[in-house]
């Protein structure tokens, strides 16, 4: 996976949750029926896509890094498997 990909996944989860919370912020800010709602999601959308972007791109890199290092710890079967190993030989 290369940063693009991060930052599209970070940028779509943001744009979902910038949706969702500024339509509700938006509604509270704004009590007018459809209105503040939709003000709010459109305003959340925009900044949820920036932050996702980043913020994405980040917490996809250091999960990889987890799991990577993760890997490397667990004894075989479960690790990293060697070159000369087949696939059925664990089952």
């Amino acid at each position: 996976m290369d940063d693009q990909d991060r930052e599209n996944i970070g940028r779509a989860v943001g744009t979902g949750a910038g949706i969702a919370s500024g339509a509700a912020l938006g509604s509270r800010i704004i009590p007018v029926p459809l209105l503040g709602p939709f003000v709010g999601g459109v305003l959340g959308a925009a900044l949820g896509s920036e932050v996702g972007k980043r913020l994405g791109k980040a917490v996809l890199r250091a999960g990889e890094e987890f799991v990577g290092a993760l890997r490397e710890d667990l004894p075989l079967p479960l690790g990293p498997a060697k070159p000369d190993d087949s696939p059925g030989q664990y089952l």
